[in-house]
């Protein structure tokens, strides 16, 4: 079973670095982007086994996110790898090595998907045009509020009418994909440039593009859930850093739900350059 993971890194470097320990193998490569807007970080241990690609910068919400994904997998998929599992830097593993090896074994495509458009994936995601070209999260910022603005009143104006698919479907960005599958998506992307167009301006496209491809693929029938938990319960524009208490509910149960359905999360996020205690504590109570 030969894994490329696939991660995606903004900061916490030093969590990054603890990422890799606990996940490599001699089966395995970490293909790794870092936003063209941080700092690269100092001293990484080198590895051989370790590949920074080429950076782009980044915005929350924009295509350039998912332009880092189809960057990484690019780069990956010439190696040909059994899976490739799309991390982010700030995730961590919450069972051991032989529990994601066994799971893959049995094949399948490990993504949440999910028909139509919903409360928490609404259809003003697809339809109407968005910038990628700053930083929405930063409300104190005058070019947040021009291009806030901006989009607001070009949706008086301006919708999105052809939808280039026959069935629109959501998910999260996580996931782990099969090579036949990661394949499928993009030769489909070149062959249908018009896709890649209309998702450019749209909002949050790693979270609906290769779903949508999945979705009206054969491939849809071999989905079995993502392999990522994350908490969404405090609200506010980010899930919660993982504490105690979520370990102690990673040693109740395996198995949780979601609105795309049962789920058995191999890693979680997030977490951060804080995390060592719950990270010890991850690895003596969950991963040994």
């Amino acid at each position: 079973m030969k894994i490329a993971y696939l991660i995606t890194s903004y900061d916490q470097f030093c969590h990054l670095e603890k990422l890799i320990d606990a996940l490599d193998d001699k089966n395995v490569t970490f293909y790794i982007h870092v936003d063209k807007k941080s700092k690269m970080p100092e001293n990484f241990p080198i590895r051989k086994n370790v590949i920074f690609i080429g950076r782009i910068v980044v915005w929350w919400g924009g295509w350039s996110q998912q332009q880092s994904i189809l960057n990484l997998i690019t780069e990956a998929i010439r190696h040909k790898f059994d899976y490739y599992v799309l991390l982010s830097g700030s995730d961590y593993p919450i069972r051991s090595r032989n529990f994601l090896y066994e799971k893959l074994e049995t094949g399948g495509e490990y993504i949440d998907i999910i028909k139509g458009f919903h409360d928490h994936k609404p259809e003003s995601r697809t339809k109407y045009y968005y910038y990628d070209c700053f930083d929405r999260r930063n409300r104190k910022s005058l070019r947040t509020l021009f291009f806030l603005t901006l989009e607001k009143v070009q949706r008086i104006f301006f919708t999105k009418h052809n939808y280039p698919f026959l069935q629109i479907f959501n998910g999260h960005t996580w996931c782990a994909l099969s090579h036949d599958c990661v394949s499928y998506i993009l030769t489909f992307l070149q062959n249908n440039p018009q896709y890649s167009k209309f998702y450019k301006t749209s909002f949050c496209a790693d979270e609906c593009l290769f779903p949508t491809i999945i979705g009206n693929s054969e491939f849809v029938n071999k989905c079995k859930g993502t392999l990522t938990y994350t908490d969404w319960s405090k609200g506010g524009s980010g899930p919660a850093i993982i504490n105690k208490e979520h370990v102690s509910l990673f040693k109740k149960q395996l198995e949780f739900s979601s609105p795309y359905g049962k789920y058995t999360p191999v890693f979680a996020r997030k977490f951060n350059d804080q995390s060592d205690n719950v990270i010890k504590q991850i690895e003596e109570e969950l991963r040994q």
